[in-house]
């Protein structure tokens, strides 16, 4: 059974569906508190999450249609950064193609390099590409060098950089 952990929470098949059987219902309601609309944005978190690691062709090519163009905001953001690091980890190369290209492409690169949750995209991109798109992300990533030198997040990234030579 697939299961995945993060930050101390572990759902598998049978959790993401209690989730649902207990939120759908309610969802309206929920939306509607700040606390509840938090939930919420968990469980939509974990479906696609599990949608992605289940690696349904159909299911895939869905979610990376509805994300794209949204890749650099949904990286800095707490739940959906996680959705983009899986679709960068289960993507096929044209998706990976894309997310990537779309995130080096963004003029806010620099606050994704120095973001709590985008440095970690950025570290699953230089982790997972090659080539060509390898190079045009390191080119993209190089002015930004002096920024994020001193920026905590931002040394994770040149640290990712200087193993992945």
């Amino acid at each position: 059974m697939p299961s995945f952990h993060r930050k101390g929470c572990l759902m598998n098949r049978g959790g993401v569906q209690f989730l649902l059987d207990a939120a759908i219902p309610h969802s309206v309601e929920l939306a509607k508190d700040r606390q509840g609309c938090v939930v919420l944005q968990k469980c939509l978190n974990y479906v696609v999450q599990y949608l992605l690691e289940l690696s349904v062709p159909s299911a895939m090519e869905v979610v990376l249609d509805k994300l794209e163009g949204n890749f650099a905001y949904l990286s800095v953001q707490k739940y959906s950064s996680n959705v983009v690091e899986k679709c960068l980890k289960y993507s096929g190369e044209d998706h990976h193609c894309r997310i990537i290209s779309e995130l080096i492409n963004n003029p806010r690169l620099v606050q994704i390099l120095q973001d709590p949750y985008g440095n970690y995209v950025i570290q699953s991109a230089i982790k997972s590409c090659k080539g060509a798109l390898y190079d045009a992300l390191v080119d993209a990533i190089r002015p930004h060098i002096p920024a994020i030198q001193s920026n905590p997040y931002g040394k994770k990234v040149l640290s990712t950089l200087s193993r992945k030579k």
